[in-house]
């Protein structure tokens, strides 16, 4: 039809078939009366003959027509309007439709350019949940409640509410404790009394999302015949949206927002969901330092606490001692003070002996008993290498109470292995004795039991550096050693590779087996990767599905080699949860990291054909070093 409406007109006609944008021509009323084969091509049509007749029926949303034309009833043209539009398969899109009204042989026409922007406005969101979780990376400093509503209003902003909250769930995810709305909800809002606590049983359609423990959508809240009302006084609402926030397979948090102008769709749900997952992992972090650092505060307590007792002990052993030397004739008085000193370290909480130079036991106090579950005539006149084991003795033990008998305080603190309790962590000290009983010299054995607080603070340690879902390193460590291994290549020379992955449609596997099997599938993911990748290899989880790897020495082919088995191990793996069985592929970026280059440049590099890869048809490499700009 355009080639008639254009027949005296070859410039527009040619460039309108040249275009590279999609190019629909209308009368006023929407009917088409031509288009260019890239029109057709966009809206999935065969050519040009077969686009519809009418093009009011391609708005997913009849108001935003409405507007348009509204706009266009000014005389001027329209630039750049954002619409959601449907393909011929009724798929949606986002696109920036600009509009020029030309009057053609008489005939008053419309000429509408049409762009696919639904990449850039994903990107764009992308870009505003990275800089929100950067954002959140970087507070440090802040308390929980500064966290949580940072993530509240990226929320909103992320996904172009109005409105948003976030409900606590407690253990059994029965009730709902309200944290906060968002601040452009409380002066809308006017309700005298906001309960605390929801039981979930008790709640309307915003409860759905805890019962079926999955995200749910409500495009049209007052068409909802399940909704329980809302009170009187609160913010209208016309759309909902709410997630379940899981850790380890429990939902601990819920949030939501409403009235978006437009519908929620899965990627309003993509969207927050990554953030949430990013704020919980930050909150998880910040929650490990607290634990570590208190648990660093209790210990140097504990270790004041003992060194201040020993201290004490060993002023009362010196006071003693003093005594029995005075009376080393007096061999009824000398045993009296060796009483007196099995009296007192008898209240100890430490195990405290004394050794004679034939290495015996002369001396145990009851903490030994206690400890081994022996009466004292069990140790008297025993080797010590019977109770600590021959090769502690041997490769501890006799030199530092030699070192002892010579007349030097020594010690130790290490895991050893005892025949009679097995492996324990001790703090052993070993100080010398002026005999009490008879000549030559004792020494005195106090032995401190402090495996429960060495486990705790490893413990500690390793929830520090360590991803709480699937075991790997988390973001922190791992980048902690990525700086550690380029200084390492700056110094020293040889070749550093970064590679990151990420799971192709992942959220296919959470949409059909479930956020718990997604679970699963990330866990025999990091098994997988851990078994392929050399000991030597770095792994880590930057967050969600996505991974890193640092590949330490080697060359560009073996790296490739190492990625390319990486990829082939994870495309032939089956992921056994329950009745199901997961397969899923996964799409690799490879880039040399190069001395003194920043780590966040080799990331952008690696991620840069990460995206590459998924461009490409995904469950492949791309490698940086094969491309050199």
């Amino acid at each position: 039809m355009f080639q008639e409406l254009f027949a005296n007109n070859s410039l527009c006609k040619t460039f309108i078939e040249d275009s590279p944008d999609a190019i629909v021509i209308t009368d006023v009323d929407g009917s088409v009366l031509g288009g260019n084969s890239r029109a057709a091509e966009l809206f999935g049509y065969v050519d040009t003959s077969s686009i519809p007749l009418n093009v009011n029926e391609s708005y997913k949303h009849s108001e935003d027509r409405e507007r348009l034309i509204d706009l266009l009833s000014t005389g001027k043209a329209v630039q750049d309007f954002e619409a959601e539009v449907l393909d011929r398969d009724g798929n949606s899109f986002f696109a920036s439709i600009s509009v020029s009204v030309m009057d053609v042989g008489g005939l008053r026409v419309l000429v509408s350019i049409v762009r696919d922007i639904s990449e850039s406005k994903k990107a764009q969101l992308n870009e505003i949940r990275f800089e929100t979780l950067a954002s959140l990376s970087g507070m440090a400093d802040a308390d929980f409640s500064q966290i949580y509503d940072f993530a509240l209003e990226a929320a909103v902003r992320i996904t172009r509410s109005k409105i948003g909250y976030i409900y606590f769930v407690n253990e059994d995810e029965s009730e709902l404790r309200l944290y906060a709305w968002s601040r452009s909800v409380m002066p809308q809002c006017s309700v005298e009394s906001i309960p605390d606590v929801y039981h979930v049983n008790d709640v309307g359609v915003w409860g759905d999302a805890i019962r079926q423990r999955r995200p749910m959508i409500l495009n049209d809240y007052g068409a909802c015949v399940a909704k329980k009302g809302l009170p009187a006084g609160h913010v209208p609402i016309n759309r909902h949206m709410n997630v379940p926030l899981f850790d380890d397979g429990k939902i601990v948090l819920l949030v939501g927002v409403g009235n978006k102008e437009d519908e929620y769709d899965d990627e309003d749900v993509r969207q927050l969901s990554l953030l949430m997952d990013g704020m919980w992992n930050i909150v998880r972090r910040k929650q490990a330092d607290e634990a570590l650092r208190q648990a660093y505060a209790e210990m140097e307590c504990k270790v004041e606490e003992r060194t201040q007792e020993l201290s004490n002990a060993l002023t009362d052993l010196r006071v003693v001692n003093k005594e029995m030397a005075k009376e080393v004739g007096q061999r009824r008085l000398a045993e009296k003070r060796l009483r007196q000193f099995e009296r007192l370290v008898e209240v100890s909480p430490d195990m405290v002996s004394l050794i004679d130079p034939d290495y015996r036991y002369v001396m145990v106090n009851e903490a030994y008993v206690e400890f081994f579950d022996k009466p004292k005539v069990f140790f008297l006149g025993k080797p010590v290498y019977e109770i600590t084991g021959r090769e502690v003795f041997d490769t501890r033990s006799k030199t530092l109470i030699d070192s002892a008998f010579a007349g030097q305080t020594t010690g130790f603190e290490a895991w050893i292995t005892l025949p009679l309790k097995g492996k324990r962590y001790f703090s052993v000290t070993y100080h010398p004795v002026d005999s009490v009983v008879g000549e030559g010299r004792l020494v005195s054995i106090t032995a401190h039991d402090i495996t429960e607080q060495k486990e705790m603070l490893e413990e500690v340690k390793r929830l520090a550096s360590t991803d709480y879902l699937t075991g790997a390193h988390n973001r922190r460590h791992f980048m902690h050693r990525a700086e550690t291994e380029l200084d390492r290549l700056t110094r020293y020379g040889g070749e550093l590779y970064l590679m990151m992955l990420d799971i192709d449609h992942f959220k296919n596997v959470n949409d059909t087996y479930g956020h718990s099997v997604g679970d699963v599938v990330l866990k025999e993911l990091v098994k997988c990767c851990t078994a392929t990748l050399r000991t030597s290899d770095v792994f880590g989880r930057l967050g969600g599905e996505e991974f890193a790897a640092l590949l330490v020495h080697g060359s560009v082919e073996s790296a490739i080699q190492v990625a390319e088995r990486l990829r082939k191990a994870i495309e032939d793996l089956e992921v056994r949860s329950g009745e199901h069985i997961v397969k899923f592929t996964i799409s690799i970026g490879l880039t040399m990291v190069c001395a003194n280059e920043d780590v966040e440049a080799a990331l952008k590099h690696a991620d840069k054909c990460l995206y590459q890869a998924k461009e490409q048809g995904r469950n492949q490499v791309v490698s940086y070093c094969m491309h050199e700009d």
